[in-house]
């Protein structure tokens, strides 16, 4: 499984690090077949972040209201909530 990961108006580089990192890191654990994209991008509403996120089934955008110093650990818990199979035995 190939994850395409998009950040837009994370201006603080270690934290889009970190995301890439962690999404990295899920990738090589995931034991899904099929592509994800996913797009993390500020809010129209004001200190919100939006994460998209395509599978085969369609885009699914979730709104976080989380400072951005959090998102990595949003972004890697929500994207294990969403994408990891029952069956799968990931850790975190």
């Amino acid at each position: 499984m190939e994850i395409e990961l998009e950040i837009e108006g994370v201006t603080d580089r270690a934290i889009a690090d970190a995301i890439r990192k962690r999404v990295r890191r899920l990738q090589r654990q995931l034991g899904r077949r099929d592509d994800v994209r996913v797009k993390v991008a500020p809010s129209e509403t004001r200190g919100t972040w939006d994460l998209g996120i395509q599978e085969p089934s369609g885009w699914h955008l979730i709104s976080l209201s989380d400072p951005v110093d959090r998102l990595p650990d949003v972004i890697d818990r929500t994207l294990r909530e969403r994408l990891v199979r029952p069956s799968s035995n990931v850790g975190p």
